[in-house]
């Protein structure tokens, strides 16, 4: 048997490399790992905690699969913030004007979806009773 130790990294592939890595820098404040190799053009490497999430430059020839609902493939990323600071990022998301497309305050987590530039489906997510 496999033993898995976690999440190393997921990686998306985007339409336009630096515009997404502006979103990922700018809205949800994650860094360029120092980690990993990077290659600027082709991919960045972007801390997230003790995972990373990489970025890379979809070829255009490839046609369109998105992180969304339905179909095959992958359906979307979470990144979990603290109970304490799910609202601002909810409030934050809203102010720059990223698109939400859910978002509800369960008993055991909280989650709000919302999109990437390229239309990729991503969550913030919160977890009221491991954070007391």
């Amino acid at each position: 048997m496999i033993k898995v130790q976690g999440i190393d990294h997921a990686a998306i592939s985007v339409k336009d490399l630096e515009t997404s890595l502006k979103f990922y820098t700018e809205v949800l404040g994650l860094k360029i790992t120092e980690r990993e190799h990077n290659k600027p053009g082709i991919e960045y490497f972007l801390d997230c905690g003790t995972s990373l999430i990489g970025l890379i430059q979809g070829r255009k020839e490839e046609g369109e699969h998105y992180l969304q609902n339905g179909g095959f493939g992958g359906n979307h990323v979470s990144f979990r913030v603290p109970t304490g600071e799910f609202d601002a990022a909810v409030r934050e998301l809203k102010k720059l004007g990223v698109t939400i497309t859910f978002q509800k305050k369960r008993e055991r987590s909280w989650s709000v979806y919302f999109l990437d530039p390229d239309g990729n489906k991503l969550e913030i997510t919160s977890w009221p009773e491991e954070d007391r």
